[in-house]
């Protein structure tokens, strides 16, 4: 049998900190939350008691399910003994998600065919024109532009 062996580099050293992107992704903020929650020793139970949030939230957070509301954001970074804007730079925006959907389809009430779109989340450059193609093979096909003018 071969031996495999595995190793875990950590994302967040002092510098990389410092140098924090402006947008996290729900993984990357587990990771970072992760860190800092090994860092002091504790478990996600102990940041559970330390931060006064639910357990299952945590656990939600450090596996980038989700990220945490402004409140929550603000008893995590107070339990750990870090700035708000250093757990997570993109808390301002991620509130603004909260607001808008990441998805949502509105179908036209005049013809079940038609439908808007609207898609406001982070993918990959390579998603991101797919998805231009097939909108822009739909317009060819019906003739339209996404504001209802006629194609040219």
């Amino acid at each position: 049998m071969t031996n495999r062996v595995r190793t875990h580099i950590s994302g967040d050293t002092p510098t990389e900190t410092r140098l924090a992107p402006k947008h996290l992704t729900k993984q990357q903020f587990g990771k970072r939350l992760y860190n800092l929650m090994l860092a002091k020793g504790w478990t996600q139970s102990e940041l559970a008691r330390q931060s006064d949030l639910p357990r299952d939230s945590i656990s939600v957070y450090v596996r980038g399910k989700s990220l945490p509301t402004p409140g929550s954001l603000s008893a995590l970074a107070k339990a750990l003994g870090v700035a708000s804007t250093e757990l997570l730079p993109n808390h301002v925006e991620s509130a603004i998600d909260e607001d808008t959907p990441a998805l949502e389809l509105r179908v036209s009430t005049n013809a079940a065919d038609v439908a808007w779109l609207r898609v406001n989340r982070l993918v990959s450059t390579k998603t991101a024109l797919k998805i231009m193609e097939m909108l822009e093979t739909d317009n060819a096909v019906d003739g339209t532009r996404s504001s209802g003018a006629p194609a040219v």
